[in-house]
């Protein structure tokens, strides 16, 4: 793919960790993100909002989920039904004199069951709304790297975190120097606890943490100095060492 068809994804792919969040939905431990932080970086993409981009809501509607129960046996009453909020819409964007458009849906709980009994959301359509605008935004590329799962990698987000605090650093040299003497720590600390390894297996998965962090950093020659470690030290276990 051309590097014009990459254009606005390469410059809005990577997200602002001040702007996010863990949660958990359904069960699921998610990355969330900050809906007005993503309106910011679509306006410094695109231009003020109804100006260089904006959204027409095409679609609004409730919809019936399945019944609510509580009590048992002759006791079971019923509570009435979950009902879910959903809106559709259609995301436009100016790009060098041309007009695009995404179309996207966003949902929410309205009414539903809590610990407490029935509750309803009077905000459910306005988180719809956001929800609809972050999913068509992420269709051109913003803060793909959630989206592609890369947030779950907490070594790529340590990473992400470190060139944030440079870039926003009112003394960017100082920052610089601090992180590159965590980096000379993290190396020395490494081969000191490699040096005290019990089995191979210990070394070797000392190893394989430190690489994965430094990898994700793009420190080849920090990656270099802790293999030479391993390749010193691997002889004084036997094989057997491993298993």
């Amino acid at each position: 793919m051309s590097t014009t068809n990459m254009r606005i994804w390469e410059q809005v792919q990577t997200t602002d960790t001040r702007y996010t969040k863990n949660a958990e939905v359904g069960g699921q431990k998610i990355t969330s993100l900050n809906g007005t932080a993503m309106v910011m970086k679509a306006t410094e993409m695109f231009g003020p909002v109804g100006i260089g981009w904006g959204w027409k809501v095409l679609e609004e509607r409730f919809d019936d989920g399945h019944e609510v129960f509580a009590g048992e046996g002759d006791k079971r009453i019923c509570l009435g039904r979950e009902i879910g909020h959903t809106v559709k819409i259609q995301l436009w964007f100016m790009q060098d004199g041309q007009r695009g458009e995404v179309e996207q849906y966003g949902c929410t709980r309205y009414q539903y069951k809590t610990k407490y009994g029935m509750t309803t959301d009077g905000e459910a359509p306005k988180k719809s709304l956001t929800d609809a605008i972050k999913k068509a935004l992420s269709m051109l590329g913003f803060s793909a790297d959630v989206f592609l799962g890369m947030f779950d990698d907490q070594n790529y987000v340590q990473q992400l975190q470190a060139e944030q605090a440079i870039e926003q650093a009112e003394d960017r040299q100082a920052e610089i120097e601090r992180q590159q003497q965590e980096r000379l720590d993290f190396i020395k600390n490494t081969i000191d606890t490699m040096q005290g390894a019990k089995s191979l297996q210990e070394l070797k998965k000392i190893h394989d943490h430190a690489v994965r962090r430094l990898t994700a950093r793009r420190d080849e020659p920090g990656v270099k100095r802790i293999a030479k470690e391993l390749a010193t030290l691997s002889p004084n276990f036997t094989q057997g060492d491993a298993a």
